[in-house]
């Protein structure tokens, strides 16, 4: 009698499966696992990597550029102390301190100084740190050595960059420090596992928007035939009934009711002769199951039901009904009978509507989730792990208004994220945010190595994304073929990583190009291209990096390998990025279609979009 249908059920699932701190702020970080220290050496991908004293400088001009002119220069200074190698502990534990009184003194009503107030914090604890457990420990040379290069890798490298290369090298120590050297791991993990190893998608789900995800409205009619205290009861009857979400509080795993608020409208009459009683029955009914959600898979318990049957009496008819004064009598005698058996006519009716709607209900719900656990498991899941881009951990809870569920994206030689910027929970819809580590590691499945043309660079997106979602992708401009004159020369090692800064994605490409037209080939070298987003008036806009001589001379291309030429790196980048940006700013369409039951859709509309530290968060409402 009440039924959800495949769609509504599917939606439902994928929307909470797919996609939370809006509501982490408060959780635990989870513990990574650690591979036993590796006895081969690596090969080293960094043998010409600039000195550490430089990519400390680039960093530190970096963070400082966001500050106004008079901090600026003493951030600079402050950083450069607090990481430089050379320096005594104490003088770069006082640089620290110095650091963490700045960022303390940051506005933290303007989002920019919030972001960079985070990123100073986080480096300074996990510098702090390290250096105290060197002191407290008189650690020996090799191991200020290991504490220091895990101090610079986590935070100046992969911070800069998100390379792999640095990763694994902060892996390698990690897991020596655990095994060897115990006391000092015991004082460095705590930061570095929260600040570099948390969550890197956070997903929430308000209470409005997963009833609307769920909901399901529907009208069955039917017949009734039936013997309720020996009498034959005939007649119609007609059901509506509505599903909705109810989300309760739980810290464990993220916990909602299933609802369906439903009412019986019935016509009948019951013959037992010699009288025959006319009823029209008026029936609300609640049905509730409680369903978990521990980050991978749905479960639930048992339904309930609760009834409230009103059956009302309209008409009673007997055989003796034209037979003067014993017709009015044998009326009387069959409305008192009723009257009486009333209370126990309702019970009956409220045990028949849950012993009709409960098992059906039950069975369905349970087929449904099955299903969806199955596909999620088996297809996307599957197709995760095929690429080892599937989450290692997972986290799921819920307030009494809010659905929260996290993922983490890590294996034994990566990091992940720092913990995600404050964000208000949405009222009537969803909010996600990914950190830059899951986008990479999506990237890193790709598989680009070697020479690759842009369209089979486009063609290996476009079959990750067939393959995740099911459908059939393209990504091609049908106005705009694809050139592919020149060819990338992609390095062995993280050829593309994406850093989410302030208000842009900075794509950070380690290739070559040959120019088969022009029989030319630049070698390797890193360009760091600056894509900024902006959401106004409800309309997201890309804006493309400039390619006047300002913008060109501003890209900076750092030779990888062999000798660089940045004049010939610059005039080819310019080349490449006239071709993919035709316009300096390009609209998207904000608005986000999210099919339901019966050909029905929510359209969603992007209220929010923020790049900051690292993360990507976005509000749909």
């Amino acid at each position: 009698m009440i039924l959800l249908s495949k769609a509504t059920i599917r939606v439902a699932v994928v929307a909470i499966l797919l996609t939370a701190p809006v509501l982490s702020s408060g959780q635990d970080s989870p513990v990574p696992v650690i591979p036993a220290a590796s006895q081969e050496p690596a090969v080293d991908p960094l043998k010409n990597e600039d000195p550490v004293v430089t990519r400390v400088t680039l960093e530190a001009g970096r963070l400082s550029a966001a500050l106004p002119e008079e901090q600026a220069g003493r951030v600079d200074e402050l950083f450069r102390r607090a990481f430089d190698l050379k320096a005594a502990d104490d003088v770069r534990l006082d640089a620290i301190q110095s650091l963490k009184e700045v960022a303390g003194s940051l506005d933290q009503s303007d989002r920019k100084m919030r972001s960079l107030s985070s990123q100073l914090r986080r480096r300074c604890r996990l510098a702090e740190t390290g250096l105290k457990a060197l002191q407290e420990y008189g650690a020996d040379d090799h191991v200020r050595e290991l504490v220091n290069e895990l101090i610079i890798r986590a935070c100046i490298d992969y911070e800069q960059s998100g390379r792999y290369a640095h990763t694994e090298v902060v892996r390698r120590i990690y897991a020596d420090l655990r095994f060897n050297h115990p006391a000092v791991f015991q004082k460095v993990s705590p930061p570095l596992v929260e600040d570099f190893m948390n969550y890197n998608i956070h997903f929430v789900l308000s209470e409005p928007m997963l009833s609307r995800l769920l909901s399901d409205s529907r009208t069955e009619s039917g017949d009734v035939a039936d013997c309720i205290l020996g009498a034959w009861v005939t007649g119609c009857q007609v059901t509506d009934t509505t599903v909705r979400a109810d989300i309760r509080p739980s810290m464990g795993q993220a916990c909602f009711n299933l609802v369906v608020d439903g009412r019986t409208h019935s016509n009948t009459q019951g013959r037992k002769k010699p009288a025959t009683v006319f009823t029209r029955g008026n029936h609300a009914f609640t049905i509730c199951k409680p369903t978990y959600f521990d980050g991978e898979r749905l479960t639930s318990s048992h339904a309930s039901m609760d009834v409230d049957a009103n059956n009302q009496t309209v008409g009673v008819s007997t055989d003796y009904d034209k037979i003067p004064i014993i017709g009015r009598i044998a009326r009387k005698i069959a409305w008192r009978e009723v009257q009486e058996k009333h209370a126990q006519s309702e019970a009956i009716a409220a045990q028949k509507l849950r012993d009709r709607a409960l098992p059906e209900f039950e069975r369905e719900v349970g087929n449904r989730f099955s299903e969806a656990n199955s596909n999620f498991q088996n297809k996307v899941l599957q197709n995760l792990r095929d690429r080892d881009i599937a989450p290692e951990s997972y986290s799921a809870r819920s307030t009494d208004s809010h659905f929260a569920v996290s993922s983490r994206t890590l294996n034994g030689e990566t990091l992940a994220a720092t913990r995600p910027p404050s964000s208000p929970a949405p009222r009537r819809g969803l909010a996600v945010q990914m950190h830059e580590s899951s986008m990479n590691a999506a990237i890193e499945s790709l598989g680009l190595k070697g020479e690759m043309t842009p369209s089979e660079v486009i063609s290996r997106i476009e079959v990750a994304l067939e393959e995740f979602t099911g459908r059939e992708i393209s990504l091609r401009r049908e106005d705009a073929p694809v050139d592919d004159n020149t060819t990338f020369i992609f390095d062995d090692s993280d050829p593309i990583r994406v850093r989410f800064d302030e208000g842009e994605v900075i794509f950070i490409l380690r290739t070559g190009f040959r120019q088969k037209d022009r029989n030319r080939e630049i070698p390797k070298h890193v360009f760091e291209i600056p894509v900024g987003f902006e959401l106004a008036d409800g309309n997201l806009t890309v804006i493309a990096p400039s390619t006047d001589v300002r913008g060109i001379l501003s890209l900076r291309p750092r030779a990888i390998e062999g000798r660089g030429n940045v004049a010939q790196a610059r005039a080819i980048a310019k080349e490449l990025l006239d071709k993919t940006f035709k316009e300096a700013r390009t609209p998207i369409d904000s608005n986000v279609d999210v099919p339901l039951n019966d050909n029905r859709k929510i359209r969603l509309r992007l209220t929010t979009f923020e790049l900051a530290d690292g993360w990507v968060t976005g509000v749909l409402q």
